[in-house]
Protein backbone atom coordinates (compact mmCIF):
# COMPACT_ATOMS: atom_id res chain seq x y z
CA UNK A 1 0.00 0.00 0.00
CA UNK A 2 2.53 2.44 0.96
CA UNK A 3 3.96 1.86 -2.64
CA UNK A 4 0.90 2.92 -3.94
CA UNK A 5 0.42 5.84 -2.44
CA UNK A 6 4.03 7.00 -3.32
CA UNK A 7 3.05 6.60 -6.72
CA UNK A 8 0.07 8.60 -6.65
CA UNK A 9 1.77 11.43 -4.47
CA UNK A 10 4.37 11.55 -7.27
CA UNK A 11 2.08 11.29 -10.30
CA UNK A 12 -0.14 14.09 -8.79
CA UNK A 13 3.29 16.50 -9.13
CA UNK A 14 3.10 16.67 -12.08
CA UNK A 15 -0.15 17.88 -11.57
CA UNK A 16 -0.18 20.11 -8.73
CA UNK A 17 1.64 23.34 -11.23
CA UNK A 18 -1.69 23.06 -13.07
CA UNK A 19 4.89 23.05 -14.82
CA UNK A 20 8.48 26.06 -15.32
CA UNK A 21 7.65 27.65 -18.72
CA UNK A 22 9.48 29.33 -20.66
CA UNK A 23 11.70 31.70 -19.72
CA UNK A 24 10.75 35.41 -18.96
CA UNK A 25 11.26 37.73 -22.08
CA UNK A 26 12.23 40.66 -20.05
CA UNK A 27 15.22 39.14 -18.57
CA UNK A 28 16.83 39.90 -22.28
CA UNK A 29 15.68 43.55 -22.89
CA UNK A 30 15.83 44.60 -19.77
CA UNK A 31 19.37 46.75 -19.45
CA UNK A 32 22.54 46.04 -16.49
CA UNK A 33 20.20 43.72 -14.99
CA UNK A 34 22.23 40.84 -13.02
CA UNK A 35 19.18 38.10 -13.56
CA UNK A 36 20.25 38.15 -16.84
CA UNK A 37 23.27 36.60 -16.73
CA UNK A 38 21.49 33.54 -15.07
CA UNK A 39 19.87 33.24 -18.71
CA UNK A 40 22.56 34.45 -20.77
CA UNK A 41 25.98 34.48 -19.24
CA UNK A 42 27.14 37.05 -22.07
CA UNK A 43 24.82 39.20 -20.45
CA UNK A 44 26.62 40.25 -17.60
CA UNK A 45 25.96 44.00 -16.09
CA UNK A 46 28.52 46.91 -16.50
CA UNK A 47 29.35 46.28 -12.76
CA UNK A 48 30.06 44.26 -10.02
CA UNK A 49 27.17 43.02 -7.61
CA UNK A 50 25.91 40.60 -5.17
CA UNK A 51 22.58 40.03 -4.73
CA UNK A 52 20.58 39.83 -1.22
CA UNK A 53 20.89 36.45 -0.16
CA UNK A 54 18.03 33.64 -0.09
CA UNK A 55 15.19 36.45 -0.92
CA UNK A 56 16.87 38.39 -3.43
CA UNK A 57 16.42 37.08 -6.18
CA UNK A 58 13.65 34.45 -7.26
CA UNK A 59 11.39 33.23 -10.38
CA UNK A 60 8.21 30.91 -10.12
CA UNK A 61 5.58 30.04 -12.82
CA UNK A 62 2.98 28.45 -14.02
CA UNK A 63 1.48 27.15 -17.19
CA UNK A 64 -1.61 25.62 -18.06
CA UNK A 65 -4.15 24.70 -21.15
CA UNK A 66 -6.99 25.48 -19.85
CA UNK A 67 -8.36 28.07 -17.36
CA UNK A 68 -10.53 27.32 -14.10
CA UNK A 69 -13.34 29.67 -16.07
CA UNK A 70 -12.81 26.97 -19.24
CA UNK A 71 -14.01 24.29 -16.97
CA UNK A 72 -16.44 25.58 -14.30
CA UNK A 73 -19.72 27.80 -15.63
CA UNK A 74 -23.28 28.46 -13.75
CA UNK A 75 -26.89 27.46 -14.43
CA UNK A 76 -29.24 30.24 -14.18
CA UNK A 77 -29.35 30.00 -10.36
CA UNK A 78 -26.00 30.65 -10.31
CA UNK A 79 -25.17 27.33 -9.03
CA UNK A 80 -21.31 26.40 -10.18
CA UNK A 81 -21.07 22.67 -12.32
CA UNK A 82 -18.11 21.25 -14.17
CA UNK A 83 -19.00 21.82 -17.88
CA UNK A 84 -17.30 18.68 -19.26
CA UNK A 85 -17.96 19.22 -23.12
CA UNK A 86 -15.35 22.64 -22.03
CA UNK A 87 -13.02 20.05 -20.11
CA UNK A 88 -12.52 17.41 -22.67
CA UNK A 89 -12.28 19.81 -25.73
CA UNK A 90 -9.32 22.40 -22.89
CA UNK A 91 -7.49 18.86 -22.90
CA UNK A 92 -7.30 17.48 -26.22
CA UNK A 93 -4.38 16.81 -28.07
CA UNK A 94 -2.31 15.69 -24.94
CA UNK A 95 -1.54 19.20 -24.16
CA UNK A 96 1.12 20.71 -21.10
CA UNK A 97 0.97 21.53 -17.66
CA UNK A 98 3.82 23.10 -16.46
CA UNK A 99 5.51 24.43 -13.22
CA UNK A 100 9.21 25.96 -11.99
CA UNK A 101 10.21 27.53 -9.07
CA UNK A 102 14.08 29.06 -8.84
CA UNK A 103 15.59 30.27 -5.67
CA UNK A 104 19.12 32.15 -5.80
CA UNK A 105 20.74 31.21 -2.60
CA UNK A 106 23.95 33.01 -3.82
CA UNK A 107 24.72 34.94 -6.71
CA UNK A 108 27.54 37.45 -7.39
CA UNK A 109 29.72 39.06 -10.31
CA UNK A 110 32.70 41.07 -10.48
CA UNK A 111 35.46 42.12 -13.25
CA UNK A 112 38.52 40.19 -13.31
CA UNK A 113 40.19 42.26 -15.96
CA UNK A 114 39.21 45.16 -18.20
CA UNK A 115 37.49 42.38 -20.42
CA UNK A 116 36.92 39.83 -18.15
CA UNK A 117 34.05 38.99 -16.01
CA UNK A 118 32.96 36.20 -13.84
CA UNK A 119 29.80 34.97 -11.30
CA UNK A 120 29.12 32.37 -8.90
CA UNK A 121 25.53 31.58 -8.03
CA UNK A 122 24.05 28.85 -5.83
CA UNK A 123 20.55 28.05 -6.96
CA UNK A 124 18.13 25.96 -5.86
CA UNK A 125 15.22 24.89 -8.22
CA UNK A 126 12.34 22.64 -9.42
CA UNK A 127 10.80 21.83 -12.60
CA UNK A 128 7.60 19.89 -12.96
CA UNK A 129 5.87 18.88 -16.13
CA UNK A 130 3.55 16.40 -17.72
CA UNK A 131 0.96 15.61 -20.54
CA UNK A 132 -2.69 15.44 -20.26
CA UNK A 133 -3.74 11.42 -20.23
CA UNK A 134 -6.50 12.94 -22.49
CA UNK A 135 -8.84 9.72 -22.28
CA UNK A 136 -9.09 9.51 -18.79
CA UNK A 137 -11.72 12.46 -18.91
CA UNK A 138 -13.13 11.16 -21.83
CA UNK A 139 -13.67 7.79 -19.74
CA UNK A 140 -14.93 9.78 -16.33
CA UNK A 141 -17.01 12.28 -18.69
CA UNK A 142 -17.93 11.03 -21.58
CA UNK A 143 -19.07 7.50 -21.80
CA UNK A 144 -22.54 6.78 -22.91
CA UNK A 145 -23.32 3.30 -21.37
CA UNK A 146 -24.54 2.26 -25.00
CA UNK A 147 -21.10 3.12 -26.59
CA UNK A 148 -18.06 0.98 -26.80
CA UNK A 149 -14.78 3.23 -26.88
CA UNK A 150 -10.62 2.83 -26.27
CA UNK A 151 -9.32 5.10 -24.25
CA UNK A 152 -5.70 6.51 -24.62
CA UNK A 153 -4.83 7.55 -20.82
CA UNK A 154 -0.99 8.04 -21.36
CA UNK A 155 1.26 10.39 -19.89
CA UNK A 156 4.82 11.50 -19.30
CA UNK A 157 5.48 13.30 -16.23
CA UNK A 158 8.61 14.90 -15.59
CA UNK A 159 9.62 16.43 -12.04
CA UNK A 160 12.90 17.34 -10.67
CA UNK A 161 14.21 19.37 -7.75
CA UNK A 162 18.10 19.87 -7.33
CA UNK A 163 20.55 22.28 -6.45
CA UNK A 164 23.40 24.09 -8.63
CA UNK A 165 26.58 25.69 -7.78
CA UNK A 166 27.81 27.54 -11.05
CA UNK A 167 30.83 29.39 -12.02
CA UNK A 168 30.93 31.65 -14.81
CA UNK A 169 33.32 33.15 -17.19
CA UNK A 170 32.11 36.08 -19.61
CA UNK A 171 34.56 38.13 -22.13
CA UNK A 172 34.20 41.03 -24.37
CA UNK A 173 35.78 39.84 -27.78
CA UNK A 174 35.87 43.59 -29.45
CA UNK A 175 32.84 46.45 -29.45
CA UNK A 176 30.17 44.42 -30.92
CA UNK A 177 30.76 40.99 -29.51
CA UNK A 178 30.21 39.18 -26.15
CA UNK A 179 30.44 35.67 -25.04
CA UNK A 180 30.06 33.86 -21.53
CA UNK A 181 29.64 30.14 -20.32
CA UNK A 182 28.79 28.83 -16.81
CA UNK A 183 29.80 25.74 -15.84
CA UNK A 184 27.38 23.78 -13.00
CA UNK A 185 28.22 21.45 -10.37
CA UNK A 186 24.04 19.82 -9.78
CA UNK A 187 23.17 17.12 -7.19
CA UNK A 188 19.94 15.89 -7.12
CA UNK A 189 17.04 16.29 -4.69
CA UNK A 190 13.72 14.05 -5.92
CA UNK A 191 12.61 13.14 -9.23
CA UNK A 192 9.71 10.85 -10.66
CA UNK A 193 10.34 10.84 -14.90
CA UNK A 194 9.03 8.82 -17.66
CA UNK A 195 9.79 8.39 -21.91
CA UNK A 196 6.01 7.36 -21.69
CA UNK A 197 3.48 5.69 -20.16
CA UNK A 198 1.07 4.27 -22.98
CA UNK A 199 -1.96 2.74 -22.01
CA UNK A 200 -4.88 2.72 -23.68
CA UNK A 201 -7.82 1.68 -21.69
CA UNK A 202 -11.16 -0.60 -23.79
CA UNK A 203 -14.56 -0.03 -22.35
CA UNK A 204 -16.42 -3.24 -23.32
CA UNK A 205 -19.86 -4.47 -22.34
CA UNK A 206 -19.14 -5.90 -18.49
CA UNK A 207 -15.72 -4.70 -18.48
CA UNK A 208 -12.90 -2.18 -19.01
CA UNK A 209 -9.81 -3.93 -20.54
CA UNK A 210 -6.37 -2.17 -20.25
CA UNK A 211 -3.36 -2.66 -22.13
CA UNK A 212 -0.10 -1.08 -22.41
CA UNK A 213 3.21 -0.72 -21.17
CA UNK A 214 4.98 1.79 -18.97
CA UNK A 215 8.64 2.45 -17.17
CA UNK A 216 8.27 5.60 -14.27
CA UNK A 217 11.96 6.19 -12.39
CA UNK A 218 12.25 7.65 -9.21
CA UNK A 219 15.08 9.78 -8.39
CA UNK A 220 15.99 9.70 -4.57
CA UNK A 221 12.75 7.53 -4.20
CA UNK A 222 12.50 3.82 -3.37
CA UNK A 223 9.01 2.66 -5.17
CA UNK A 224 9.12 -0.44 -3.64
CA UNK A 225 8.77 0.97 0.15
CA UNK A 226 7.77 4.33 -0.81
CA UNK A 227 11.58 5.48 1.61
CA UNK A 228 13.18 8.49 0.38
CA UNK A 229 10.51 10.89 -0.61
CA UNK A 230 11.17 13.04 2.12
CA UNK A 231 13.56 12.10 5.06
CA UNK A 232 15.91 11.53 2.82
CA UNK A 233 16.84 14.38 1.24
CA UNK A 234 19.06 16.19 3.28
CA UNK A 235 21.04 12.76 3.98
CA UNK A 236 21.29 11.81 0.40
CA UNK A 237 22.47 15.38 -0.76
CA UNK A 238 25.75 14.39 -2.52
CA UNK A 239 24.56 11.19 -3.67
CA UNK A 240 23.45 11.94 -7.06
CA UNK A 241 25.30 14.39 -8.76
CA UNK A 242 25.40 16.22 -12.04
CA UNK A 243 26.72 18.35 -14.55
CA UNK A 244 25.76 21.17 -16.49
CA UNK A 245 26.61 23.57 -19.27
CA UNK A 246 25.25 27.65 -19.78
CA UNK A 247 26.11 29.30 -22.92
CA UNK A 248 25.63 32.48 -24.74
CA UNK A 249 26.37 35.09 -26.48
CA UNK A 250 25.42 39.18 -27.35
CA UNK A 251 26.14 41.31 -30.86
CA UNK A 252 25.57 45.21 -30.48
CA UNK A 253 25.97 47.19 -33.68
CA UNK A 254 28.28 50.20 -34.30
CA UNK A 255 25.98 52.62 -33.71
CA UNK A 256 24.77 50.96 -30.18
CA UNK A 257 21.09 50.52 -31.61
CA UNK A 258 20.51 47.24 -32.17
CA UNK A 259 21.36 44.06 -29.51
CA UNK A 260 21.27 40.44 -29.97
CA UNK A 261 21.60 37.91 -27.61
CA UNK A 262 20.90 33.81 -27.84
CA UNK A 263 21.68 31.34 -25.71
CA UNK A 264 21.27 27.46 -24.44
CA UNK A 265 20.57 26.76 -20.58
CA UNK A 266 20.80 23.34 -18.61
CA UNK A 267 22.32 21.11 -20.84
CA UNK A 268 23.43 18.49 -18.61
CA UNK A 269 22.30 15.49 -16.92
CA UNK A 270 21.67 14.31 -13.31
CA UNK A 271 22.94 10.65 -12.37
CA UNK A 272 20.65 9.31 -9.82
CA UNK A 273 22.14 6.54 -7.26
CA UNK A 274 21.18 3.12 -7.82
CA UNK A 275 21.38 2.82 -3.74
CA UNK A 276 18.40 5.47 -3.44
CA UNK A 277 16.78 5.64 -6.81
CA UNK A 278 14.35 2.91 -8.40
CA UNK A 279 12.06 1.57 -11.49
CA UNK A 280 8.82 0.62 -11.96
CA UNK A 281 8.92 -1.18 -15.46
CA UNK A 282 6.19 -3.61 -17.20
CA UNK A 283 6.79 -6.46 -19.59
CA UNK A 284 3.71 -6.70 -20.86
CA UNK A 285 4.22 -8.94 -23.88
CA UNK A 286 0.63 -8.10 -25.05
CA UNK A 287 -0.95 -8.97 -21.91
CA UNK A 288 -4.67 -6.91 -21.17
CA UNK A 289 -6.12 -6.57 -17.85
CA UNK A 290 -9.82 -6.64 -17.19
CA UNK A 291 -11.25 -4.80 -14.91
CA UNK A 292 -14.72 -5.86 -13.51
CA UNK A 293 -15.29 -3.03 -11.11
CA UNK A 294 -13.98 -1.65 -7.77
CA UNK A 295 -14.26 -5.25 -5.48
CA UNK A 296 -15.04 -5.15 -1.95
CA UNK A 297 -17.43 -2.17 -1.58
CA UNK A 298 -19.72 -3.78 0.57
CA UNK A 299 -16.66 -3.73 3.22
CA UNK A 300 -16.32 -0.09 2.70
CA UNK A 301 -19.91 0.69 3.36
CA UNK A 302 -19.99 -1.73 6.92
CA UNK A 303 -16.31 -0.60 7.71
CA UNK A 304 -14.48 -3.81 7.53
CA UNK A 305 -11.94 -2.50 4.42
CA UNK A 306 -10.63 0.88 3.52
CA UNK A 307 -10.19 2.44 0.43
CA UNK A 308 -6.89 2.36 0.26
CA UNK A 309 -7.05 -1.29 0.68
CA UNK A 310 -9.28 -1.59 -2.02
CA UNK A 311 -7.04 0.50 -4.78
CA UNK A 312 -4.06 -1.23 -3.48
CA UNK A 313 -6.06 -4.62 -4.34
CA UNK A 314 -6.82 -3.64 -8.13
CA UNK A 315 -3.70 -1.81 -8.39
CA UNK A 316 -1.21 -5.16 -7.57
CA UNK A 317 -3.73 -7.04 -9.64
CA UNK A 318 -2.68 -4.98 -12.96
CA UNK A 319 0.96 -4.77 -12.01
CA UNK A 320 0.87 -8.49 -11.90
CA UNK A 321 -1.33 -8.46 -15.28
CA UNK A 322 1.14 -6.40 -17.35
CA UNK A 323 4.29 -7.86 -14.93
CA UNK A 324 5.56 -4.93 -13.48
CA UNK A 325 8.73 -5.33 -11.81
CA UNK A 326 9.89 -2.41 -9.22
CA UNK A 327 13.75 -2.69 -8.81
CA UNK A 328 16.71 -0.10 -7.81
CA UNK A 329 18.73 1.26 -10.23
CA UNK A 330 21.04 4.22 -11.34
CA UNK A 331 19.77 6.42 -14.31
CA UNK A 332 20.88 9.42 -15.77
CA UNK A 333 17.87 12.41 -15.87
CA UNK A 334 18.63 14.90 -18.76
CA UNK A 335 17.94 18.93 -17.45
CA UNK A 336 14.95 20.88 -19.28
CA UNK A 337 17.11 22.34 -21.74
CA UNK A 338 15.89 26.20 -22.90
CA UNK A 339 16.45 28.16 -25.87
CA UNK A 340 16.56 31.53 -25.89
CA UNK A 341 16.93 34.24 -28.93
CA UNK A 342 15.96 37.86 -28.67
CA UNK A 343 16.88 41.77 -30.29
CA UNK A 344 16.53 44.63 -29.35
CA UNK A 345 16.65 48.37 -31.56
CA UNK A 346 16.48 51.72 -30.09
CA UNK A 347 14.64 54.54 -31.28
CA UNK A 348 14.80 58.22 -31.00
CA UNK A 349 18.29 60.39 -30.36
CA UNK A 350 19.27 58.92 -27.09
CA UNK A 351 17.83 55.65 -27.14
CA UNK A 352 14.79 55.78 -24.80
CA UNK A 353 12.46 53.75 -26.24
CA UNK A 354 12.91 50.05 -27.23
CA UNK A 355 11.13 47.14 -29.38
CA UNK A 356 12.10 44.02 -28.72
CA UNK A 357 10.96 40.35 -30.16
CA UNK A 358 12.24 36.87 -28.70
CA UNK A 359 12.19 33.53 -28.90
CA UNK A 360 12.22 30.80 -25.89
CA UNK A 361 11.93 27.16 -26.57
CA UNK A 362 11.83 24.47 -23.64
CA UNK A 363 11.95 20.49 -23.70
CA UNK A 364 9.85 20.13 -20.34
CA UNK A 365 9.34 16.50 -20.97
CA UNK A 366 10.30 13.50 -22.96
CA UNK A 367 9.47 14.60 -26.90
CA UNK A 368 7.99 18.03 -26.19
CA UNK A 369 8.79 21.35 -26.93
CA UNK A 370 7.19 24.09 -25.58
CA UNK A 371 7.86 27.36 -26.43
CA UNK A 372 7.33 31.37 -26.07
CA UNK A 373 7.18 34.15 -29.28
CA UNK A 374 7.27 37.82 -27.51
CA UNK A 375 7.29 41.33 -28.78
CA UNK A 376 8.02 44.03 -26.60
CA UNK A 377 8.49 47.85 -25.94
CA UNK A 378 10.41 49.91 -23.18
CA UNK A 379 10.94 52.83 -21.74
CA UNK A 380 13.87 54.12 -20.63
CA UNK A 381 14.84 56.95 -18.63
CA UNK A 382 17.72 59.09 -19.53
CA UNK A 383 19.33 58.68 -16.23
CA UNK A 384 19.18 54.81 -16.30
CA UNK A 385 16.99 55.35 -12.58
CA UNK A 386 13.86 53.70 -14.59
CA UNK A 387 13.31 51.33 -16.93
CA UNK A 388 9.26 50.36 -18.10
CA UNK A 389 8.47 47.40 -19.92
CA UNK A 390 5.64 45.58 -21.16
CA UNK A 391 5.36 42.83 -23.88
CA UNK A 392 2.81 40.63 -25.83
CA UNK A 393 3.35 36.99 -25.70
CA UNK A 394 1.88 33.80 -27.70
CA UNK A 395 3.01 30.08 -25.84
CA UNK A 396 2.40 27.19 -27.45
CA UNK A 397 -0.78 26.35 -25.03
CA UNK A 398 -1.82 29.52 -24.41
CA UNK A 399 -2.19 32.89 -26.91
CA UNK A 400 -2.35 35.68 -25.05
CA UNK A 401 -0.58 37.07 -22.32
CA UNK A 402 0.48 40.88 -21.77
CA UNK A 403 3.36 41.62 -19.27
CA UNK A 404 4.65 44.06 -17.45
CA UNK A 405 8.11 44.80 -15.89
CA UNK A 406 10.12 47.87 -14.24
CA UNK A 407 13.88 47.78 -13.19
CA UNK A 408 14.64 50.85 -10.68
CA UNK A 409 17.86 51.47 -10.08
CA UNK A 410 19.07 54.19 -7.09
CA UNK A 411 22.90 54.54 -7.10
CA UNK A 412 23.75 50.95 -5.79
CA UNK A 413 20.76 49.29 -4.90
CA UNK A 414 18.59 47.74 -8.05
CA UNK A 415 14.90 46.14 -7.85
CA UNK A 416 13.11 44.33 -10.81
CA UNK A 417 9.94 42.93 -10.93
CA UNK A 418 8.17 41.59 -13.53
CA UNK A 419 5.12 39.57 -14.49
CA UNK A 420 4.85 37.94 -17.99
CA UNK A 421 1.25 37.55 -17.64
CA UNK A 422 -0.71 40.36 -15.61
CA UNK A 423 -4.36 38.45 -16.24
CA UNK A 424 -4.00 36.72 -12.52
CA UNK A 425 -3.79 40.32 -10.97
CA UNK A 426 -7.47 41.35 -12.59
CA UNK A 427 -8.94 37.57 -12.66
CA UNK A 428 -7.08 34.33 -11.17
CA UNK A 429 -10.02 32.05 -12.21
CA UNK A 430 -9.28 33.62 -15.82
CA UNK A 431 -5.52 33.13 -15.90
CA UNK A 432 -3.90 29.92 -17.66
CA UNK A 433 -0.51 31.07 -16.30
CA UNK A 434 1.73 33.56 -15.38
CA UNK A 435 5.63 33.75 -14.31
CA UNK A 436 6.72 36.17 -11.63
CA UNK A 437 10.27 37.26 -10.99
CA UNK A 438 12.12 39.60 -8.19
CA UNK A 439 15.39 40.62 -8.52
CA UNK A 440 17.40 42.71 -5.22
CA UNK A 441 20.96 43.39 -6.36
CA UNK A 442 23.80 45.43 -5.09
CA UNK A 443 26.54 47.14 -7.20
CA UNK A 444 29.94 47.06 -5.62
CA UNK A 445 31.49 48.76 -8.37
CA UNK A 446 32.00 51.41 -10.77
CA UNK A 447 30.12 51.04 -14.16
CA UNK A 448 32.76 50.11 -16.94
CA UNK A 449 31.98 51.26 -20.24
CA UNK A 450 33.23 51.76 -24.10
CA UNK A 451 35.16 55.20 -24.45
CA UNK A 452 33.80 54.88 -28.14
CA UNK A 453 30.53 55.45 -26.84
CA UNK A 454 31.15 58.39 -25.16
CA UNK A 455 32.11 60.40 -28.42
CA UNK A 456 29.25 59.53 -30.19
CA UNK A 457 26.27 60.10 -27.71
CA UNK A 458 25.58 62.62 -24.61
CA UNK A 459 27.57 61.80 -21.35
CA UNK A 460 24.21 60.56 -19.48
CA UNK A 461 23.05 58.41 -22.54
CA UNK A 462 26.41 56.91 -22.94
CA UNK A 463 26.83 56.01 -18.75
CA UNK A 464 23.40 54.53 -18.84
CA UNK A 465 23.55 52.74 -22.69
CA UNK A 466 26.71 51.55 -22.84
CA UNK A 467 27.43 47.82 -21.34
Amino acid sequence: MKRLYTLFLLLACGYAGAPATAQDHFLFTARDLPQSMLYNPAMRPSRGFVTIPLFGSLTAGFDNSFSYDKVIDKNADGVKYLDTRGLLDATKGKDLTLMRFNLDLVNTGFFVGPKDYMGVSLRARAHMATSMPEGLFGMILDNPINEYKTFDVSMTPNAIGWVELGVSYTRDIDENWRVGGRLKYVNGLMSVQSTGMDVTVRKEYDRYTVTGDYALRGGNVDFSTGGGLFEDLLSNLSSNPGFAFDLGATYRSNDKRLNVAFSVTDLGAVFWNKKNSSVIRTHSEGRTYDFYGVDGLGGLIDGTTSIGHVLDSAYTDLSRTLRADTTAGSFAQMLPTTFQAAADYALGPYMRHHVSAGFVGMIPYHGKLHYAISAGYAYRTLTGTWQLMANYTYKSNNPVNVGLGVVMNTGKFQLYLAMDNIIPAFTLTGARGTNVSLGLNFFTSRSREFRSCDRRASRKAARYYSR
